[in-house]
């Protein structure tokens, strides 16, 4: 009786080795397929939450400067405020730019530009977002204005930062020193 039951359970382990020996090969390869398969996927550029790190939500002026047809605006134009569209300001090199302050960066080959702007009454905090990395001044009176808040975002396509002014009514002049390109897309949004 006893080498019945041996008979029986070693024909099961041999029946089980069979099936092992035919399927593990099959298994270990659709695990590798699979493995390579998800190497082989490109990853996004820029992960969506850097998008989401600024200091006030951004996403609305995200969409609005990434919108086809921006308004262009030229070295020296003139804009009544509140604007209620994205702009593309087409800048000139800094050295014949003429700017109404000292620009406080840029290098040698850098972009620049100011735009008059005609500012309602009452004074308010408005807001600057632009598409690239450069510097921005509000200038009142000869003077430029020490930004309220400022964020920055750097790996968040087609938006870089976004700063916060209190500025007076009246006649006030934009200025934009040190970019690196001949083109900025800015907003300027009224944000009280």
């Amino acid at each position: 009786m006893a080498s019945l039951a041996d008979s029986v359970r070693g024909r099961r382990r041999g029946a089980v080795e069979a099936v092992v020996s035919l399927f593990f090969p099959l298994l270990l390869t659709v695990g590798f397929l699979v493995a390579a398969a998800g190497v082989g996927r490109a990853q996004p550029a820029v992960p969506p939450e850097d998008c989401d790190r600024a200091a006030w939500p951004l996403a609305t002026d995200r969409a609005r400067l990434a919108a086809p047809g921006l308004r262009p605006v030229r070295n020296g134009d003139t804009l009544v405020l509140p604007n209620d569209s994205a702009l593309r300001f087409i800048l000139v090199p800094q050295a014949g730019a003429n700017l109404p302050v000292r620009p406080r960066h840029g290098e040698e080959g850098a972009f620049a530009g100011v735009v008059d702007l005609k500012v309602p009454p009452p004074e308010r905090l408005w807001q600057v977002t632009v598409s690239a990395n450069t510097w921005i001044d509000v200038v009142v009176s000869g003077r430029p204005l020490t930004p309220v808040a400022f964020t920055g975002v750097h790996a968040c396509p087609g938006l870089r930062k976004s700063l916060r002014f209190r500025i007076p009514d009246g006649d006030v002049r934009l200025q934009v020193s040190g970019a690196e390109g001949a083109r900025l897309d800015l907003l300027i949004t009224p944000v009280d």
